[in-house]
């Protein structure tokens, strides 16, 4: 759609002496999030692949005088990362540059930036928005988090609780239970451990009396709590699923992925023919995962 120049209300009112305060940019920005969780990587070609090889199994015995027996790893799953390219401009009429009294004009530049920093947050977060969306599937053709996820060597593994359940401290127990059993394409155990626990700002502070109590929040037994202390604990305000929660290895042990291809840029020129001032910005870049071991979640009961 193409742009379009700023309507005359907007004009009558910015031009106008006598407005106390215009309110645009009035409140910062939150530090973006998201690349907290994903490994992020430069690119220089318009799309990247990624490939699973599964290892080999425990060894065997070896009876005097019998050969070794000789195994090979296997393929396992590839993924195609696509680079997008996200774009927005706006546009001003030389009358509106030369008469608006508060300096609105000069803030289009930070908009865009601003639109630029939530589009990428937006754009990760949907990951685990659409974590348990079957139509939204990764390399093994599941979606990110599964009960049914295929290793290199056939066998499954979950990243999803049997049962779907709320946070709580007995599913919170039993979720790092089974985080402990993801294993590479051979079955060999892989010493992967939860780092941090992902909530909503819905969950924030039921997920801080879990992991901050010295004793279950949750009755009145006066029982430890065993997950005191033991995970950090990490708001996403772009969870859009209320009830949702997720726990993450340290990202050098997990497959997040966040490609670079061309980070964001503004550029601005004005139009010959009318002296509007347009002013545009974009980047270029792709996301996903490569492996879903390294990350459980539960959409909640």
């Amino acid at each position: 759609m193409p742009a379009t120049a700023l309507t005359t209300n907007y004009t009558n009112l910015v031009t106008l002496r006598g407005i106390h305060t215009v309110i645009l940019n009035a409140w910062e920005d939150r530090n973006p999030v998201g690349r907290n969780f994903f490994n992020v990587y430069d690119s220089n070609q318009f799309r990247e692949h990624s490939q699973t090889v599964g290892g080999i199994g425990l060894m065997e015995t070896k009876a005097e005088g019998e050969p070794i027996n000789y195994v090979a790893m296997v393929e396992g799953h590839n993924q195609t990362f696509t680079h997008v390219d996200y774009a927005l401009g706006m546009r001003a009429t030389r009358e509106m540059m030369r008469d608006e009294l508060y300096g609105i004009m000069d803030e289009m530049g930070v908009e865009l930036a601003s639109s630029a920093h939530a589009t990428e947050e937006t754009l990760l977060a949907n990951h685990f928005n659409n974590g348990f969306d079957n139509t939204y599937t990764g390399p093994d053709g599941l979606e990110l988090f599964s009960t049914a996820h295929v290793r290199e060597n056939g066998d499954t593994y979950a990243n999803e609780l049997s049962t779907a359940a709320d946070l709580s401290t007995s599913s919170l127990e039993q979720a790092l239970i089974d985080f402990r059993d993801f294993r590479d394409g051979g079955g060999k155990r892989l010493q992967i451990k939860p780092k941090c626990l992902l909530v909503s700002p819905d969950n924030q502070w039921h997920a801080s009396r879990i992991l901050g109590s010295s004793h279950r929040p949750e009755d009145d037994t006066n029982a430890i709590q065993p997950v005191n202390g033991i995970l950090d604990l990490e708001v996403w305000d772009y969870l859009t699923d209320t009830d949702a929660w997720f726990l993450l290895a340290d990202k050098s042990d997990h497959k997040m992925v966040l490609y670079d291809r061309e980070a964001f840029t503004s550029e601005h020129i004005y139009d010959f023919d009318t002296k509007d001032y347009k002013i545009s910005g974009l980047f270029a870049q792709s996301s996903g995962w490569q492996d879903p071991r390294g990350v459980f979640g539960s959409p909640g009961a």
